[in-house]
């Protein structure tokens, strides 16, 4: 019952309109991977109608790989229907979740410690949905884990509570429509305990089937408490670039004492260029940090490298960004 439930809106999509409205469609194709990035937590603004959020010095942050996937290769599939979408985000329990006529469901989280299940299963977005719509749904959640079953009672509430322009880092989408959410998780007997409180907002645009922009504050769960995550630019190209290694062509190759690499930082990064041999062992590292977004020239002394192939990798705080073969005479 963490985060992961916020993505969910994977399924909507907006008609073009001057007021948005939200209608059933296909959630993302099973393989899809998007980029978020995380950041220090500010306030959602307030509600209305022709808002502007200028949200375009927002930080880069870390970035956040969402990665939707079947239930073919998820775990904890056997508890879900074989149509489930799979939601997986690192350090985060499995999230499923199914697309019906009417809403978009979601089915419950599976992870090593616990698996909930939602009886019957929430509908987290009634279709279709446009400014001031309003929905709500309840029931319980069995939460299986360490040999005994919990029974939570669950109540949410949502609220399609503005629409406007959004700025991002990248530019700007118009026809962007905010949806707040609001979630609770208590025990089902006496003291009816509250284990989960949990306010969200989350931004839609019909260009993307995922939220442009999520905020969270939540009570009563492990951290983090407050939390604020922008989807990458890449959705506009391809979400799933942002996830795979650049090709870095060293030269010359085959190389003798130095060899020289051009390294296009997208984004201001604390980066490492590694040098493995074909055991998989690190045999010399250069770091190289950049402040902003821009390509450097790098000379790598490799005369104390024994001959052989070798794998340059070039590492960044979010992992391999680029890597190539090489041969030292």
């Amino acid at each position: 019952m963490r985060r992961s439930f916020v993505v969910a809106g994977a399924a909507l999509r907006l008609l073009a309109s001057a007021q948005p409205t939200l209608t059933g469609n296909l959630l993302p194709d099973m393989g899809s991977i998007y980029g978020y990035h995380d950041v220090p937590f500010q306030a959602p603004g307030r509600a209305g109608n022709g808002m502007k959020w200028d949200l375009s010095g927002l930080p880069a942050g870390s970035v956040v790989p969402y990665y939707w996937t079947s239930i073919n290769t998820a775990p904890g599939a056997g508890a879900f229907p074989d149509d489930a979408a799979v939601l997986q985000v690192p350090g985060e329990p499995a999230a499923y979740y199914q697309l019906g006529d009417t809403a978009l469901y979601w089915l419950g989280t599976y992870a090593d410690t616990a698996l909930v299940r939602f009886d019957p299963p929430m509908a987290i977005v009634d279709l279709p949905c446009s400014i001031n719509s309003t929905w709500s749904d309840s029931g319980v959640a069995a939460v299986t884990g360490a040999g005994r079953i919990d029974i939570r009672v669950t109540a949410y509430h949502a609220q399609a509570d503005a629409y406007g322009t959004l700025v991002l880092p990248y530019g700007t989408v118009d026809k962007v429509l905010r949806v707040r959410s609001e979630l609770t998780a208590t025990d089902k007997f006496p003291p009816h305990r509250l284990r989960l409180h949990e306010v969200r907002y989350a931004w839609y645009c019909d260009r993307t089937p995922m939220p442009l922009l999520i905020v969270v504050e939540r009570t009563g769960w492990p951290p983090p408490q407050r939390y604020m995550r922008w989807l990458d630019g890449s959705w506009q190209d391809d979400p799933g670039r942002l996830f795979k290694p650049i090709v870095l062509h060293p030269f010359p190759d085959p190389c003798d004492d130095i060899i020289t690499v051009d390294l296009p930082a997208a984004r201001a990064d604390r980066t490492v260029l590694q040098l493995l041999d074909e055991q998989g062992n690190a045999r010399k590292q250069w770091p190289v940090e950049f402040n902003s977004p821009q390509t450097r020239r790098m000379t790598l002394e490799m005369s104390e490298v024994p001959s052989g192939n070798y794998t340059l990798n070039w590492i960044g705080t979010n992992g391999t960004i680029g890597n190539a073969r090489l041969e030292k005479r």
